[in-house]
Parts: structure tokens; C-alpha cells; sequence
């Protein structure tokens, strides 16, 4: 069991969709932190960061990068057959765990460390603290104000990357659930972003539901309670995946 979760592991990162969506997503964010402001330190840290998220053409299409990593390999294990030797070394619970815990993994990872990445860069290029000068009462009345009073840059930063992983791992389960439901790859490709931008409107008056506002945290009010409505879409939708898993091991 223990080379099998390995094994799955490193295919869950080394395959070229992995690389792809780390590098799709790297670019957008980057190309918003070097297009935005001058990067010689004289606008505020949390003006580049609001050009990352809210400005730039990221959160739109954000939902698009975490499924291109591991999500949809079942659907070629399902066309192949493979899925039925798994199933005979294990049980569909186990192979389900094994499964949800390393396509997380590998969404969440592919969107952290580009949110890291331009976060650092923020810190580095821009002015950290509370913004003053022309960017004066730019965090007034926001959750980011009372956070960098409170606590400083460093949890903006480390909330900003924690719930860039939540979201990625959510979504890229997203796609896994539909390639246990509808083995297609298209469907499994397509199927979480449409129902992203769906939820992105339909949810509008409900911000706590809301994917684009909670992979932002700031419309939240409080970064552990996105980081917590995250967590719930995992669970749920790790339950559906383990409700498909099963319908296929008794359908065979």
C-alpha cells in the first residue's frame, strides 16, 4: 500500500499537466506584479497584492490550473481497465483516500507556490506595514488593516498562501469527482470550471460560499473562517468521490 501511495505521489507531480498549470498560473500572477506598480518601492506592498487578486485576469480562471495536474488519471485508469486491478489489491476507500490525498496535494501545491512567489515579491518591491504616502487609507475598513496591525505582514502573506493551496486542492478534487462520475477527460477538464463560474455568480450574495471570495479572504472578513468553508468543500466533495468510488467497484 505504502509503494502504491509513492508511486502515485510522484506521478501526481511529475507529469507535464503539473508543470503546466504551475507555469500558466506563475505567469498570470508574476505578469501582475511587474505590470502594476513601478517595482522600486514606493507604492504599498497591498497595492500590488490587490493588482494580483483583484485586478489581474487570475481568480476568473483560477479553478482552470488545479485540474490539469492529476485530477482526470482516472479517467484513463476507467478507459483502460486499470481501475479494476486496483480495486482487486484494494478497496475502493483505500484506493479513494490514497487518490483524494495526492491530487489535493498536487492542486494545492501548483497554486501556493505561485501565491508565495508573488507575495515575496509584494514584500520585496513594495512598501510593507500600513500603506502611507499616495496609498494612504488604502486597507481602511478591510480585514488586511486590523491583521497587519494585529499580526503584521507575515500572516497576510502566510493566509493569502494557505488559502491558495486550500482552493487549488479543493478544485483540483473538483475534477476528480467528476472523472469518477463521467469518466471523460474533457468533462473532467471542463465540468469544474463551468461550475466555478456558476457558483462565482449564482453565490454572489453569499461570500462565504463564494469560490473567487474565498481564494481572496478579504471579502470574508476572517482568514481561518475561508480557510474553513475551504475545508468543508473538501470534505464534501471527497465524500462524492468515495460515493462514485464505490458505485464503480460494485458495478465492476
Amino acid at each position: 500500500m505504502n509503494g502504491f501511495f509513492w508511486k502515485d505521489m510522484k506521478r501526481s507531480f511529475l507529469n507535464a499537466g503539473f508543470f503546466i498549470g504551475l507555469a500558466a498560473v506563475a505567469v498570470l500572477l508574476l505578469a501582475a506584479v511587474v505590470t502594476g506598480v513601478p517595482l522600486n518601492r514606493t507604492r504599498s506592498s497591498y497595492h500590488i497584492l490587490f493588482n494580483v487578486f483583484g485586478a489581474s485576469g487570475f481568480t476568473p480562471f483560477a479553478a482552470v490550473f488545479p485540474v490539469l495536474a492529476y485530477a482526470t488519471n482516472f479517467c484513463e485508469e476507467y478507459q483502460s481497465g486499470y481501475y479494476r486491478m486496483i480495486f482487486a489489491r484494494m478497496s475502493p476507500v483505500r484506493f479513494g483516500g490514497l487518490r483524494i490525498i495526492n491530487v489535493a496535494l498536487s492542486g494545492g501545491i501548483m497554486m501556493a507556490v505561485p501565491i508565495a512567489t508573488a507575495c515575496i515579491l509584494a514584500y520585496t518591491f513594495g512598501i510593507p506595514g500600513v500603506p502611507k504616502g499616495s496609498d494612504e487609507g488604502l486597507l481602511d475598513g478591510t480585514i488586511m488593516f486590523t491583521y497587519v496591525v494585529r499580526y503584521g505582514d507575515w500572516y497576510i502573506a502566510a493566509g493569502k498562501i494557505m488559502l491558495g493551496f486550500l482552493f487549488g486542492s479543493v478544485w483540483a478534487l473538483m475534477g476528480f469527482m467528476f472523472a469518477v462520475w463521467i469518466p471523460n477527460r474533457y468533462v473532467a477538464l471542463i465540468a469544474p470550471f463551468v461550475l466555478y463560474e456558476s457558483m462565482w455568480i449564482a453565490l454572489d450574495r453569499m461570500p462565504y460560499l463564494n469560490p473567487i471570495r474565498l481564494l481572496r479572504g478579504d471579502d470574508i472578513g476572517s482568514y481561518p473562517l475561508a480557510a474553513g468553508m475551504e475545508c468543508v468543500y473538501l470534505i464534501v466533495v471527497s465524500v462524492v468521490i468515495m460515493a462514485g468510488l464505490m458505485r464503480r467497484y460494485r458495478n465492476g
